[in-house]
């Protein structure tokens, strides 16, 4: 190992030792001044530094699965407007700006809560919804909560009601909310500061989750149909 290496690696500038005998090569060849080569392996380093905080902000978000808009059939249902959907579009691409996202159900949110404060750790639990810049709460609403559930969504939502970007997924409308949680009152209360500042999307139609499943589903009724049964004649039409 060079001396060169050695200090690159004491500095912590992995990114500039990766490239930088391609760097030489390059200076060599297109007789780079000095100032032209610092820079060009200054921006080595800050593009793998900037890729390794986007892959540890991407695994602390806790995404379910990594999905982009890019990989979206928007023709699955068109009922969905495209230019709304990316214009809010955060999450990932939000991580990508530098900032810091926590994905979590409505589930993962109330056992957090109650298991921190079996322990008298809810000042803790509470920092950490109140930390990202984005908080995203899922699956709101596939069933009835625990008792007092609604106290710790109010709390997460309140304190970062106009401080920090929160948002709830529901397939259930609003009104039947207070319901689920268990608490009318405080279901007003989230959903009064929750939607004052906040843009409401209605999805209607076909879950996405199933589109593969109903293509499979209708393939497979297709071929049932151009089937004969014993000693009867088929009945099915050439695919064209």
């Amino acid at each position: 190992m060079s001396n060169l290496e050695s200090t690159l690696k004491q500095l912590r500038l992995s990114g500039l030792l990766q490239t930088l005998e391609v760097r030489l090569q390059e200076a060599v060849a297109n007789r780079l001044g000095h100032a032209e080569f610092l820079e060009l392996i200054c921006q080595d380093e800050i593009n793998v530094r900037q890729q390794r905080l986007m892959e540890r902000r991407t695994k602390a978000a806790d995404f379910r699965g990594l999905k982009t808009l890019e990989d979206f059939d928007w023709s699955f249902n068109p009922a969905i407007h495209r230019k709304d959907i990316f214009d809010l579009a955060t999450g990932y691409e939000a991580i990508k700006m530098n900032f810091q996202v926590l994905y979590r159900s409505i589930f993962d949110l109330v056992r957090d809560f109650m298991k921190d404060e079996a322990f008298n750790q809810q000042d803790r639990t509470l920092r950490c919804y109140l930390k990202p810049e984005l908080l995203i709460i899922d699956d709101f609403g596939l069933k009835q909560l625990p008792k007092n559930s609604g106290e710790h969504l109010f709390e997460v939502i309140m304190r970062r009601y106009e401080n920090r970007s929160t948002i709830m997924t529901s397939n259930r409308p609003l009104e039947e909310w207070g319901k689920l949680l268990g608490d009318v009152p405080t279901a007003g209360a989230i959903l009064d500061r929750f939607l004052h500042h906040a843009q409401t999307i209605a999805i209607t139609g076909r879950s996405y989750r199933l589109k593969d499943h109903a293509t499979i589903a209708g393939k497979e009724d297709k071929n049932k149909k151009g089937k004969s049964k014993p000693n009867e004649p088929s009945t099915a039409e050439p695919a064209s």
